[in-house]
């Protein structure tokens, strides 16, 4: 801006410059001279006006893409449970169509066995047998096992006929998850694709992004306008639970300080109080992680925000009750939206490096009544 001044300043000066040592000849020449100056402003204006154009495109583009990274990395994460069921029940059926073809042998032999003593007594001369019975004791006895054999013969065979059945069924449900996990895995091959040109284009909006943010000042003026940003959507949204009739009943985090796990596993890199740029100064930690890594809910609550925030990224923030929050940005997936209720420990998002970072990690604040306070004394 106070380039811009002095720019304009110095315009002046030699308008005015111009203006004291005219004369009738020079009039012409001056006048001529001042509409080229009065161009020069304008084109000035016109410079800045498309620069600031330009930016506000580069972070439309970095909103857009960090969203599309977000669904792609929650479609993909989706498309790895599913592969994960049809495994297990691949597994199942295999297994199921073992035991069932053991099952069809043994019944096989069983039924081979069956007939074979059918054919032994038959050498006998079946009718001889009954016609020579001195007894009827005897005869009764034979018809007896005759209809044994014949019902057990009859029974193996429905039981045969009932596996061959069950084991076709079973052949028929293993093809159909074959081929569910092949078309699975193609889609999990096209999404991982998709995000590998995703963060590649997330890459460089962070490049065009940082060439108009060049000196300290500027980014301590965007920092400033992000953090505003962010504590206005917070005031707003405590000011609206405020106003929510037949609230969920949580109790908050205030018997639990000490004692909290930390929503993803990683190592502190920004640590709560200290100097951010200039005068800011962190409100919360930011803990690298790799990217994809699962961020769990460090407590029971709500999700009241679960979208994108200028400076943050993907941001969901949970309401915990009694005037507490947690809030978890620059993700590169949000799991949950706003309304859902979520456990302790449940997972709600993915660590990413959305709104504009240059590495994946997580950014964590816990608030109570609106005011930040520090991560470290409430997470172990």
């Amino acid at each position: 801006m106070s380039g811009c001044l002095l720019f304009v300043t110095s315009i002046l000066l030699l308008v005015a410059s111009f203006t004291l040592h005219a004369d009738s000849e020079q009039k012409q020449q001056t006048l001529k001279k001042l509409e080229q100056v009065q161009q020069a402003i304008l084109d000035k204006q016109s410079q800045l006006e498309k620069k600031q154009s330009e930016q506000n495109k580069i972070e439309q583009s970095i909103r857009q893409t960090d969203k599309k990274i977000g669904d792609v990395s929650k479609t993909l994460r989706q498309i790895e449970n599913k592969l994960q069921q049809v495994t297990q029940q691949i597994k199942r059926l295999e297994k199921q169509q073992e035991t069932l073809e053991q099952d069809r042998q043994a019944q096989v032999k069983i039924l081979a066995e069956q007939v074979k003593s059918i054919y032994q007594v038959g050498q006998h001369d079946f009718m001889k047998m009954m016609l020579n019975q001195d007894s009827p004791a005897k005869l009764e006895r034979v018809l007896s096992y005759y209809q044994f054999l014949n019902k057990a013969r009859t029974e193996a065979i429905e039981k045969l006929k009932q596996t061959l059945a069950k084991l076709e069924e079973t052949v028929t449900q293993l093809n159909q998850q074959r081929l569910a996990l092949a078309e699975l895995q193609q889609e999990e091959k096209t999404k991982q694709a998709e995000l590998v040109s995703l963060k590649t284009k997330q890459k460089a909006n962070l490049a065009s992004i940082e060439k108009f943010i060049k000196t300290e000042s500027q980014r301590i003026e965007t920092l400033k306008q992000d953090e505003t940003a962010l504590t206005q959507a917070l005031e707003a949204l405590a000011e609206a639970i405020e106003e929510l009739p037949n609230q969920l009943d949580f109790n908050g985090l205030g018997d639990i300080k000490g004692k909290i796990l930390w929503p993803t596993q990683g190592s502190i890199k920004k640590n709560f109080g200290r100097r951010k740029s200039g005068q800011l100064r962190w409100k919360g930690v930011v803990i690298q992680a790799n990217s994809g890594e699962v961020v769990h809910n460090i407590h029971a609550g709500q999700v009241i925000f679960s979208d994108w925030l200028k400076g943050y990224g993907l941001v969901l923030v949970v309401e915990h009750g009694n005037g507490y929050m947690s809030l978890y940005g620059h993700n590169q997936a949000l799991l949950k939206d706003v309304g859902d209720v979520v456990q302790s420990g449940e997972p709600i998002a993915l660590v990413g490096q959305s709104g504009g970072q240059a590495k994946p990690g997580l950014y964590f604040e816990i608030r109570h009544q609106g005011q930040p306070v520090n991560p470290v004394d409430w997470c172990r």
